[in-house]
């Protein structure tokens, strides 16, 4: 009968039935479920699929802040007239039904562990708590930077409907979830489950995981206090975010260090089998899976030649997602090692182009043009990213003789620490700790090869932008750049997002036009709902 009921949890809980949007009423009865361990350990598995299937369905803010070449559907990707009334379109999906599968998960855990305390130690049953409320954080923090007001639900079983709740309480649901988790879950290693095997997998929470977690959203606050002119106290938000990011920084919330060479890091990215020391928390690829897909990975869209085997070195110009060498010369200084983040950059971007052993001067130098004018006809100037570079592929039944890209075999790596470094160097300048801030940015220059601040180039602008810039550099094609934009305010998103982003006024980001308008499905039985200033506008 057990084994029946694991099969009605993992069947009912993969369907595709809206929870907040329908009725959000429990839909198993688990009055004789909860006895065991094992039973607990079921319901945290299951989140944990939601987590790695579900968070990342919606990327259209990730994919806007992404460094490409321009085109005409990215740029008009926020346009009112493309996105509103419909909840899809293109990569666009405005539904939200699906991270809220998340939250239900781990108030499904919260609200049945007490169950199992006859038979699990106090020790477990915390730890299946702090599981939970990490995955309940999670849940919130991708809800509050997709939506901004979304619902808050009470528990898994209540069938009321619920209204909207302001971002900031929005973001300290997430916060008080964090901050549960982060004092009651072990370091990373000594996560272990029912049968004490350590679990090696990033993806579940761990003092690290809940730490990087507490150190962005208070960052996040902080930020839209000071963007959106909401009531609430900014400083203390990035006080809090510096505390959380010296932790990891110092070690005090799990054992993780810098990498400290670009080239050993995409050999880890690559390397599934490999522990990177810097990754702290990320969403775990799993080959056991009949389907297999890395679509989280919002670099991936970029990947082409060499990985994906279907793809030629003369293919990639043609590419709908593709960065130029000159994008590419223009963020990094010449001697920056990240270039180790495109395939065999210094022969196709022409930088290092030598010939040995024709000593006239003229003939070498034709020579040399010559093989310049080859390469570039080959790439159409437009590089290979390899960040990533181990390809998961399948035959096409109609065309056995191709075998096409499905999946990049690596975990996606969402928070690691280099990131936090510059999170807290970000959050040092904005406190005006100027020093403290330089000193975190210099010591992620340091490693890869680029001169220090303020003596490097092209930082006219200033401590924060020096900061954002690096950020830009080292986190390329990792999902983090919007976010990042739209923590450093107007002046940026107007700026360095497309041209839609660049029309926004203030008012309008205070209306809340850097979120998801809500899907229009959702207020068909929800009648309390009500759609965000800025893109009710639209509505008809």
């Amino acid at each position: 009968m057990k084994k029946i009921l694991y099969i009605l949890l993992i069947g009912l809980f993969s369907s595709c039935d809206s929870l907040l949007d329908v009725e959000p009423e429990t839909l198993v009865s688990f009055d004789n479920f909860y006895k065991s361990e094992q039973d607990l350990e079921v319901t945290l598995y299951q989140l944990h699929s939601f987590i790695n299937g579900r968070l990342m369905d919606q990327h259209v803010q990730e994919e806007a802040g992404l460094i490409m070449e321009p085109n005409t559907t990215r740029n008009n990707i926020w346009s009112p007239s493309s996105i509103v009334g419909s909840p899809a379109v293109g990569s666009i999906q405005t539904d939200w039904m699906q991270i809220y599968w998340v939250v239900y998960m781990a108030n499904v855990l919260l609200d049945n562990v007490y169950k199992a305390e006859a038979q699990v130690t106090p020790e477990r049953i915390a730890y299946y708590k702090a599981q939970a409320y990490f995955g309940k954080a999670i849940g919130y923090f991708f809800l509050a930077r997709r939506w901004g007001e979304v619902t808050i639900t009470r528990n898994s079983s209540s069938s009321e409907v619920y209204g909207k709740k302001p971002l900031l309480e929005v973001l300290d649901t997430v916060l008080a979830n964090a901050t549960r988790a982060y004092h009651e879950l072990p370091v990373y290693g000594a996560v272990v489950d029912r049968s004490g095997a350590v679990i090696k997998s990033k993806q579940f929470g761990s003092k690290g995981a809940a730490c990087a977690l507490l150190a962005h959203a208070y960052a996040w606050k902080g930020s839209m206090i000071d963007l959106m002119e909401l009531d609430g106290n900014s400083r203390e938000c990035y006080d809090k975010s510096i505390e959380y990011s010296s932790l990891l920084i110092k070690g005090d919330a799990g054992a993780y260090s810098l990498v400290r060479n670009p080239e050993k890091l995409c050999q880890l990215f690559s390397d599934i089998t490999k522990e990177n020391p810097e990754s702290i928390w990320e969403f775990t690829l799993d080959m056991q899976r009949d389907f297999i897909s890395s679509t989280y990975l919002v670099g991936r869209q970029l990947i082409g030649y060499p990985v994906d085997p279907a793809v030629s070195e003369s293919d990639q110009k043609n590419a709908d997602s593709k960065i130029s060498y000159k994008t590419i010369k223009q963020l990094y200084d010449t001697l920056d090692l990240r270039t180790a983040y495109f395939y065999k950059y210094d022969y196709y971007s022409c930088d290092t182009l030598r010939l040995q052993g024709i000593k006239d001067e003229a003939l070498r130098q034709h020579a040399v043009d010559s093989i310049r004018k080859r390469i570039n006809e080959i790439t159409g100037g437009y590089a290979y990213p390899f960040k990533w570079r181990e390809a998961i592929t399948e035959v096409d039944a109609n065309i056995p003789w191709i075998s096409k890209l499905v999946a990049v075999k690596s975990n996606y790596s969402y928070w690691r620490l280099a990131d936090i470094y510059l999170l807290r160097a970000e959050c040092f300048a904005k406190i005006g700790e100027n020093g403290l801030a330089e000193a975190d940015l210099n010591e992620i220059r340091e490693y890869n090869n680029v001169n220090a601040y303020p003596d490097s180039g092209g930082d006219e602008k200033g401590l924060k932008y020096a900061i954002f810039h690096e950020r830009e550099r080292e986190l390329l094609m990792e999902g983090q750049r919007f976010f990042d934009i739209v923590r450093n305010g107007m002046e940026y998103i107007n700026a360095y997002l497309p041209s839609d982003f660049q029309k926004l006024t203030r008012q309008d980001v205070k209306n809340g036009a850097i979120f998801f308008p809500i899907c229009t499905n959702a207020f068909e039985l929800n009648n309390l709902l009500r759609q965000n200033i800025y893109w009710a506008q639209y509505m008809n």
